[in-house]
């Protein structure tokens, strides 16, 4: 039986499956504040699929043949496009070329009646990165002909404007108080490739003042002040930490919790996060001081990229009951009440 013919068989057989999980917490009970996420069409979402399928494939002759090929991922494959290679996978969570197959597109999502509305102003293969305060304006990095840079897209005027420029790549950033941008900023002439946290002025103006030195350090989150920042630190031997850090000047760094993919809950007492469980990754929640740290919830699949509603109540995930597919999740902050939220087409990196 083929690869294909299988999994297409495994979706029909999952299917009951995902309408008994659509349960949990009403819809109607969910913010009305739109999810922003990157979009795949339910084709769109096959056709990745079939590469994904076609390139085990090869990867299985090779490995017949005695020839040394990377390990296909199979957990978390995340959009964005090859500008910079495997280093922007590792930190925006790509996997290879598989993805510009269907990079998808930067799309808001209404929790309450599952409509999907494209950012047609965005270009294919954007990310979305961090809401404002009051959910008007959404940070997001959009991929150019050599490298990413952070954007911003106006809700209530329909416009996108540019936040960083080149030379410097930046792929990731959230609103920090007075109007400060947090970003994460690329060497790409190093070898290897290196980031490290930068904030600008206030008002969102350059230049930008280095709060790292260069090495592996992405994925920021704000605290709702902005006065706050946690991020992830890879260290030599692949261990994720988060790292976390009051924004003026001369304050010291603290380790938090082992982890990657923090976002902070809208009163800032938590942090939400995937911690490696076995050989799955789960989320979790750990105080800004590293007291508190419990899982959310007990889930049975890859759990990962946590984002938290607006009101606090919920927590929003990627997963998949048939890898390479990604759908969204989502249970009460508490744990209880899982569901399926989005399964029409492929969901991934959202942020409520």
């Amino acid at each position: 039986m083929s690869a294909r013919r299988s999994r297409a068989i495994a979706a029909l057989l999952a299917a009951p499956l995902l309408a008994c999980q659509s349960g949990g917490v009403p819809q109607v009970d969910l913010p009305a504040d739109p999810i922003a996420f990157n979009y795949r069409t339910p084709e769109e979402a096959r056709r990745r699929a079939d590469a994904w399928d076609d390139a085990r494939k090869d990867q299985q002759k090779a490995a017949m043949g005695g020839v040394d090929v990377p390990t296909l991922p199979t957990g978390e494959l995340h959009s964005s496009t090859d500008q910079l290679g495997e280093f922007f996978g590792r930190v925006l969570g790509r996997a290879g070329k598989i993805e510009d197959v269907s990079p998808g597109r930067l799309a808001l999502l209404d929790p309450r009646t599952g409509n999907v509305m494209v950012l047609e102003a965005a270009r294919r293969g954007s990310v979305p990165l961090d809401w404002s305060p009051d959910h008007k304006r959404l940070l997001f990095a959009q991929p150019g002909d050599r490298d990413f840079q952070i954007y911003e897209f106006d809700r209530d005027l329909g416009t996108v404007r540019p936040i960083t420029h080149a030379p410097t790549a930046h792929a990731q950033a959230c609103y920090a108080s007075e109007g400060r941008i947090l970003v994460v900023a690329f060497d790409a002439q190093s070898d290897p490739q290196q980031t490290r946290i930068e904030l600008s002025r206030p008002g969102g103006g350059g230049p930008f003042t280095a709060l790292t030195e260069w090495g592996f350090e992405h994925s920021p989150s704000c605290a709702p002040d902005g006065r706050s920042a946690v991020w992830v630190r890879e260290n030599p031997d692949g261990r994720f930490e988060l790292r976390m850090r009051v924004l003026d000047e001369g304050t010291e760094t603290l380790t938090v919790a082992p982890g990657r993919q923090p976002r902070f809950s809208p009163d800032g007492a938590w942090i939400v996060y995937s911690a490696p469980v076995h050989k799955d990754w789960r989320i979790w929640r750990v105080r800004p001081d590293g007291s508190g740290r419990a899982p959310i919830g007990s889930g049975q699949r890859s759990e990962t990229r946590p984002t938290l509603s607006p009101d606090g109540r919920f927590v929003l995930y990627v997963a998949s009951e048939a890898p390479p597919r990604r759908h969204l999740y989502l249970r009460r902050f508490d744990g209880s009440g899982d569901r399926i939220l989005f399964a029409d087409g492929d969901g991934e990196n959202p942020v409520w």
